[in-house]
């Protein structure tokens, strides 16, 4: 059984929950003997191929039409093809027996879709990010560059960031009802599928790298002093890319509010560094910027984090939160970001509903104050954290399905 995975983003150490999805599933197989051959595809620098194992191979392909060139108009999400299609990727998919694609927007995967139908190889696909939300927030941002008439016009009159953001989701679900099989979370289920018949469906799950991010007895005094930070704050963790988009700047506001209404506290900000700057210049002091950390570094700070708050409005389920959660840490989350990850509010998580900086300020301030009730979510956590591997989630969702795929 030959499948390919078409990942149709950049290769990097700095690459977002997306890429590092195929990565950890890879990654976790290393060591197996596995009956079947997985060829993931990405987008780099340069064409190449790395051998991962005997049976795990990722091919580096350039891209034709990055959107590199939008970082003109202030577009910094992770870069994707806007090509048609690529040839030289049609024919490098001819001979496998099932084709995987984990977007439903792009080059590779409106190039899979020519490749399903032209060599009849069945096509199953995955939803991994919101893309929708994200370009309704960059086409709103850039349309908001022009003058003010226009910008208005185009905007608030003709509603054209809705109207865009609306039709790329009618092209994803067409794009799910011509797949063979639809991996998505139970929240998408929910959100693409209502009224579009039996669609083709299984739940998309996460792994954790349980080795890495578990409950671990640390010595918190020597960890704070590491990074200069007195052992009377409180400590706010946050991880993810650091931009707007994931909420960076509205913590960086709330802890602006917190330090004025007497907190002790120093929030630590972890991840790719795009806006870095700005959440510094509006939280003042207290705010430390790590930019990227290794898993077993993240690990350590979730584990001695007072509250992990990730304020980001636009995630299918983010990873980040079932990490942080493994690690026993509370975890503060917008309902349709990490909410996702969140059984009940206030069981095994908080869930802010209204995405102003003083909602969050005043929850987050009652936590605080409330040391009973963070021990009592902890408790919670310890009970119910039944997190499953990345190798299970391959077996479990993916190679099972496939396997019935091909048998049919």
């Amino acid at each position: 059984m030959k499948i390919a995975i078409l990942v149709d983003l950049e290769l990097s150490e700095k690459s977002g929950g997306h890429v590092k999805f195929w990565e950890r599933i890879s990654n976790s197989l290393r060591r197996e003997e596995l009956d079947l051959s997985l060829v993931f595809f990405f987008l780099g620098k340069e064409k190449k191929k790395i051998y991962i194992s005997k049976n795990i191979t990722f091919k580096i392909n350039k891209p034709i039409f990055s959107t590199k060139i939008l970082n003109v108009f202030g577009i910094d999400a992770d870069y994707t093809d806007l090509a048609p299609f690529n040839l030289s990727l049609l024919f490098q998919l001819r001979g496998f027996d099932i084709i995987h694609t984990t977007d439903q927007l792009f080059t590779m995967s409106k190039t899979a879709k020519i490749a399903s139908r032209l060599w009849k190889i069945p096509l199953t696909t995955s939803y991994h990010t919101h893309a929708p939300s994200y370009s309704k927030h960059y086409i709103t941002k850039i349309l908001k560059k022009f003058p003010n008439i226009i910008s208005t016009f185009l905007v608030k009159k003709l509603d054209l960031p809705e109207k865009i953001s609306n039709n790329q989701k009618l092209k994803i679900i067409d794009y799910f009802k011509i797949s063979d099989l639809v991996f998505a979370n139970k929240v998408l289920m929910n959100d693409f599928f209502y009224n579009n018949g039996n669609l083709p469906f299984i739940e998309l799950k996460r792994g954790i790298e349980k080795h890495i991010f578990r409950k671990i007895d640390l010595d918190k005094k020597k960890i704070l002093k590491k990074h200069s930070i007195s052992f009377d704050k409180k400590i706010i963790l946050f991880c993810g890319r650091i931009h707007e988009l994931k909420g960076a700047i509205l913590l960086s506001e709330v802890h602006a509010l917190l330090k004025k209404r007497g907190h002790e506290i120093t929030t630590i900000m972890s991840g790719e560094n795009h806006q870095g700057d700005i959440c510094k210049r509006i939280a003042g002091n207290n705010l430390i910027i790590l930019d990227y950390q290794s898993p077993e570094s993240i690990a350590t700070l979730m584990n001695i984090c007072d509250l992990f708050v990730f304020p980001s409005l636009y995630e299918t389920g983010p990873q980040v939160v079932l990490e942080a959660k493994a690690c026993n840490a509370v975890c503060v989350v917008s309902p349709n970001g990490g909410g996702n990850r969140i059984k009940k509010n206030f069981f095994d998580g908080v869930i802010i509903s209204k995405y102003e900086s003083k909602e969050w300020a005043n929850v987050i301030s009652k936590l605080l104050n409330n040391p009973l009730k963070i021990k009592q979510i902890k408790e919670n956590l310890s009970y119910n954290n039944n997190q499953i591997s990345w190798k299970e989630v391959f077996y479990q969702v993916f190679y099972d399905n496939w396997k019935k795929i091909i048998k049919k």
